[in-house]
């Protein structure tokens, strides 16, 4: 089997994740095929700097300790435990403060001020004051690592009491927690896929949490223990193992393998569920690489081959970006655009999806019709009902927003299938959806007055991977208004944009992000964007996009590379 290494970079480049055949996709587009080089597997980097901050002056005036105690939390987070940081604390409150529980991230300047403590003076100091800080917060992490994000358009005040005694300034109460810049997050906090197994026991799901550089093994370990996130509830099988603890609060490396020592809780496993565990450790320890080394050991009994007949990996099926093109069905396979089938009379599509095996076309009058694999009409779906938007599924699926933006219909090989979402507000409604690699989840961009942006829920599947339904909860991955279109890039990577007003082409946004992640801009060509999708073209991942003129183009190399024209004259674009 071949192995596979992932790096993140992290001066304000896209996540990259190398790959071989039974890996991830590659954000980046490198090839997936071809002559690969076995590689041992290493421990995923970046291009890290290490600070090494200074403890408070002598007579430091309190803004100057609080600042010093900013500067010092992204060493605690990455590296020295907070050893600096809780020199800026008094003893009491050092003691009782934990910023591992959560951390908040900012863009932006801190702003500094002093204020009075209208409370009485704690007992024992000869002074007090509070000094707030002003934050441009734009998101959040809970103590499993979660990713939220915040409407960064609102000031957050952080409050700090700070105490005098004996002449130095202290601070003497504080919420539990840290608060990183956005400068500062990808340094101090790792990105680990936490791989949990879809209800189907025969896909993987990639559930992305930030943890600190400076332990994130013993996090990870304990995440993959712990209870799937809400959103992914009733689509995973094998989550939540109370009785199966760390033995040791510490996951060592010694000679170049990962230890894990576990209690004897794993001993009481099936031989299935035994092995299923010891493969999630492995590839979340790993980065999605199934030959990571391990040694695992519960009780003392080594476990370290638990996982040798589990055939699970990380792979993802080639995805064929495909465009309709006056009437003519093109694969963008290669360089060279290719005919593969004829679709007339559809000069106004509003949407395309489209595979080897046949596909579907939303009409101008938002009618879905099937389409065969020689783009032949096979009559139409959903009951002729209108749609508001369509994209491709698992296997061949047709996913479909309803024209009220309310509900959500699959197709699926003549079986049709409605869902609702139990989370989506009263007032919101469904713009687009896109569904992941391995069909386990589901993004959508919503609008509406309780919730606006991007959403991310779970699909759960049956042992044949059909569909057998939602989760009842739902995540936000982005606070960005006004989504129109979204695709999946790869596994882990997920790109969005948004609509400009009429006439105003520079107002229109996009971006990508690991999800759920902070996201980053995304530099789209110059025009009007109406739809993106993301596939194979000349064995490189890449992400296609097709103007208001009907030109489609790609970017490949990066996802800030140069776009170069695919397809012109083109009415929809589809992927796989």
């Amino acid at each position: 089997m071949r192995r596979v290494t992932r790096t993140i970079a992290a001066a304000g480049a896209a996540i990259v994740c190398c790959v071989t055949m039974t890996a991830c996709s590659s954000p980046f587009g490198l090839p997936i095929s071809g002559s690969v080089q076995t590689l041992a597997p290493v421990e995923q980097q970046t291009q890290r700097v290490y600070t090494n901050p200074q403890g408070p002056a002598d007579d430091a005036q309190p803004e100057t300790i609080v600042k010093g105690f900013y500067d010092a939390m992204p060493a605690g987070v990455q590296s020295d435990g907070y050893r600096v940081a809780r020199e800026f604390l008094t003893g009491s409150a050092s003691a009782g403060w934990n910023g591992d529980s959560s951390a908040l991230v900012y863009s932006g300047t801190p702003d500094f001020r002093r204020r009075a403590n209208t409370m009485s003076t704690p007992q024992g100091a000869e002074s007090s004051l509070i000094v707030e800080v002003q934050l441009q917060v734009v998101g959040s992490l809970d103590s499993h690592g979660v990713y939220t994000p915040t409407d960064s358009s609102t000031i957050s005040k952080v409050p700090y009491l700070l105490i005098k005694r004996s002449g130095q300034w202290r601070i003497s109460s504080l919420e539990n927690g840290v608060v990183i810049s956005t400068a500062d997050f990808e340094q101090v906090f790792r990105q680990v896929s936490v791989y949990q197994v879809s209800t189907s026991g025969k896909q993987l799901i990639p559930d992305v949490r930030w943890l600190s550089w400076r332990n994130w093994r013993t996090q990870a370990v304990g995440e993959v223990l712990s209870d799937a996130p809400s959103w992914l509830e009733g689509v995973l099988r094998g989550t939540g193992l109370p009785t199966i603890k760390l033995a040791v609060d510490s996951v060592p490396v010694k000679n170049n393998v990962v230890e894990i020592h576990l209690n004897s809780g794993i001993n009481a496993l099936n031989e299935e569920e035994r092995g299923l565990l010891v493969h999630r450790i492995r590839l979340t320890m790993g980065d999605g690489n199934a030959e990571y080394a391990l040694k695992i050991t519960g009780d003392g009994v080594d476990y370290s081959d638990a996982d040798a007949n589990v055939k699970l990996t990380t792979e993802q099926p080639t995805a064929g970006v495909y465009t309709l093109t006056g009437g003519h069905i093109v694969s963008l396979a290669s360089s060279s655009p290719l005919r593969v089938g004829e679709a007339p009379g559809y000069d106004d599509a509003r949407g395309f999806v489209f595979s080897s095996s046949g596909g579907a076309v939303l009409r101008a009058d938002g009618v879905v019709e099937c389409l065969k694999s020689d783009g032949a009409s096979c009559g139409v779906m959903f009951s002729g009902e209108p749609m508001r938007s369509i994209t491709e599924g698992l296997d061949g699926e047709v996913w479909a927003v309803s024209e009220n933006g309310r509900e959500l219909h699959v197709s699926d090989g003549g079986k049709e299938t409605d869902l609702k979402l139990d989370w989506l507000g009263a007032a919101d409604s469904i713009v687009a959806l896109a569904v992941s690699p391995e069909g386990c989840r589901l993004a959508l961009a919503v609008g509406g007055e309780d919730t606006n942006g991007v959403m991310m829920t779970g699909v759960a599947r049956n042992g044949d991977k059909t569909l057998s339904g939602l989760s009842k909860a739902a995540t936000q991955v982005s606070v960005l208004r006004h989504v129109t279109m979204l695709t999946f890039y790869n596994d882990l990577n997920l790109v969005y944009a948004t609509t400009p007003p009429e006439g105003n082409s520079e107002q229109q946004e996009a971006w990508r992000q690991m999800a759920p992640g902070p996201a980053n801009a995304q530099r789209l060509p110059n025009g009007i964007i109406t739809s993106m999708a993301s596939g194979q073209i000349s064995l490189s991942r890449r992400l296609a996009i097709v103007d208001d003129l009907g030109i489609v183009r790609s970017v490949s190399g990066s996802l800030d590379g140069s776009w170069t024209i695919a397809d012109s004259q083109v009415t929809a674009l589809g992927a796989q």
